[in-house]
């Protein structure tokens, strides 16, 4: 499988065959005056060009690579980084969104520090944030957490805001 990143002025493209038929496929990060959108082009769907939504919230590092037919998107910002996979759905016929990360570096002190991560496909999310005790003058580790949570389907034409926050806000 041939695959390759380049990044331009905030933009990023990959190239690989992301519908398992052999050919290569297009995503990339295509950054707008509100932030950024998604535009990919699946080659079983005649390579038309496709676009999600505009996201507002494009961080200070935003970066797009693929392994395994897995579309990772990464925006950075100084204090936290959010991760969010990606892969084509032979059912659906379209990519949709897999995977959640949020890792959080918290204050100076690491208070609110951590990182947590939620499978969309099995609904598995696991947890481990710290707090900062005041009164002992030390980071403390919160207990894990572990749960099962209602699996959801996004697709990426509809990749948003709303998904962003939704997936932000989970718990």
């Amino acid at each position: 499988m041939l695959c390759f990143t380049i990044t331009a002025f905030g933009q990023t493209k990959v190239t690989a065959d992301l519908d398992g038929d052999t050919t290569p496929d297009r995503f990339e990060i295509i950054t707008t005056d509100e932030g950024f959108k998604i535009g990919y082009a699946l080659s079983t769907q005649g390579s038309k060009p496709l676009f999600s939504q505009v996201v507002t919230s494009a961080g200070d590092e935003t970066k797009v690579s693929v392994s395994k037919n897995v579309v990772t998107l990464t925006i950075g910002y100084m204090r936290a980084t959010y991760t969010y996979k990606f892969r084509y759905d032979p059912k659906l016929k379209q990519i949709k969104v897999i995977g959640y990360d949020n890792e959080q570096f918290g204050n100076a002190a690491n208070d609110g520090a951590g990182m947590s991560s939620y499978n969309l496909l099995t609904g598995a999310y696991v947890a481990q944030w710290n707090h900062y005790d005041e009164k002992k003058k030390v980071l403390v580790a919160d207990p894990k957490i572990s749960k099962k949570l209602p699996l959801k389907d996004y697709v990426l034409k509809n990749f948003s805001d709303k998904v962003v926050d939704e997936l932000n806000s989970v718990e």
